[in-house]
């Protein structure tokens, strides 16, 4: 299983500390919305995912 870190800035945090004291689900979807999804790597999280970057295929067009 793949793991992503994301930092929040001290407005997110505040705000994540209101979704938990209220328990709205509308809320919590709301910062999910704003906060974790915008920063989730759409692709090429995965070892064998094709869009990541290989650094061993491309080369460096200086050393060709």
């Amino acid at each position: 299983m793949n793991r992503i870190s994301i930092t929040l800035d001290e407005d997110a945090l505040l705000a994540l500390h209101e979704v938990l004291l209220d328990e709205s689900p509308e809320a919590a979807l709301d910062f999910v919305k704003r906060h974790i999804a915008p920063a989730v790597p759409r692709s090429g999280t995965a070892p064998c995912d094709s869009s990541r970057l290989n650094p061993f295929i491309l080369r460096d067009k200086r050393n060709t």
